[in-house]
């Protein structure tokens, strides 16, 4: 979205609930893991709590071994403005403007702070005229300032600054094999939001964030049980989306809020085939934290009619035994989705 520079990167992923970090090695097909490190974020606001930040990465490059300081990280969807536009032909300059004065139409801060950038679809059809699709990321500079002084303060290099749903695509491309004219969607579900994406043809076809993630499903626990939050936090990670299980009422709670999840994510899907006039999605894949839940990639299998799959961003990047904690790694391997996308 906004690069700096070119090279390998140390991704980091803040998100609300952990922040992860992950250096890869290598070029092409033959990566391999460098380095991973994961820190609970308990009760940092930002960016009341920018200095605690700061410090907690600093800790993690040091205890890590983390020598590199060039990073690339992503703007959160709370900050992000994400907009799907519909353009004549022009050449790229005078599209850049074009997008940048859509995109002044949906802010509500001044335009002055708006940064833009945009990913190109394709061509399609509105009416007799044929338009170009695509999705457009805005965001307030003071938040991108604010996000590049936490890295400062940590001695961080930042050298780009993407959007989470591109992300998403960089670890996909690379984990995955495309088929021709085939739609995949990814979903991160998150603690405090869920991103859903469509790809197609190794493109950003759409792109959508629901405010119904991880923390909604410990607050129906805390409720059930009229527990704190790190108890309710514990039974849900315990129970999951399994029926059969134990504790049916916490299961069921549950599950009404990942079906309302779901609803949304089928919504989405028919509003895409509609507008773009294209076919179904052949395949999902689940990340982010909520997704380890038991269960949860059957439940939307058989919510949404499709395959349904638990992420593996470091499916094609070497993991060395010698080195990592292969089960360790695994358990929490669909967390680092978006730092693997960031570091590729």
């Amino acid at each position: 979205m906004f690069v700096f520079d070119k090279s390998s990167y140390v991704g980091i992923d803040i998100g609300s609930y952990s922040i992860k970090v992950i250096k890869v090695k290598g070029a092409g097909p033959s990566r391999s893991l460098e380095a991973v490190a994961y820190s609970r974020l308990d009760h940092i606001a930002l960016p009341e709590d920018n200095s605690k930040l700061s410090e907690i990465l600093r800790n993690l490059f040091n205890v890590h071994r983390i020598k590199s300081k060039k990073i690339a990280t992503a703007i959160s969807g709370d900050l992000l403005t994400l907009v799907h536009l519909y353009l004549p032909h022009m050449p790229k300059k005078d599209m850049k403007e074009a997008v940048r004065w859509e995109m002044r139409k949906q802010i509500t801060f001044s335009a002055d702070e708006l940064i833009c950038d945009f990913a190109a679809i394709g061509e399609v059809k509105r009416g007799d005229e044929p338009m170009v699709s695509l999705i457009a990321f805005g965001v307030q500079k003071k938040d991108v300032k604010n996000l590049l002084g936490i890295f400062d303060d940590a001695l961080l290099e930042p050298e780009r600054v993407d959007a989470i749903p591109m992300a998403m695509l960089a670890s996909f491309d690379y984990n995955n094999i495309w088929e021709d004219g085939i739609n995949y969607s990814m979903l991160d579900i998150g603690d405090s939001k869920s991103t859903l994406t469509i790809f197609k043809d190794k493109k950003l076809m759409f792109a959508r964030d629901i405010h119904i993630a991880g923390k909604e499903l410990t607050n129906v626990v805390m409720k059930e049980l009229a527990c704190a939050e790190d108890v309710a936090e514990t039974e849900k990670i315990k129970c999951g989306i399994v029926r059969s299980g134990e504790a049916p009422e916490i299961v069921n709670s549950m599950a009404a809020v990942v079906e309302r999840l779901a609803a949304e994510v089928h919504r989405s899907f028919d509003y895409y085939q509609a507008q773009f006039r294209e076919g179904g999605i052949s395949k999902m894949f689940l990340c982010g934290g909520t997704s380890k839940l038991a269960g949860i990639d059957d439940f939307f299998a058989n919510m949404l009619g499709i395959p349904c799959f638990i992420d593996d961003p470091l499916r094609n990047i070497k993991v060395e035994h010698k080195k990592f904690e292969l089960a360790k790694i695994k358990s929490f391997a669909p967390d680092l989705t978006i730092a693997v996308g960031l570091a590729l």
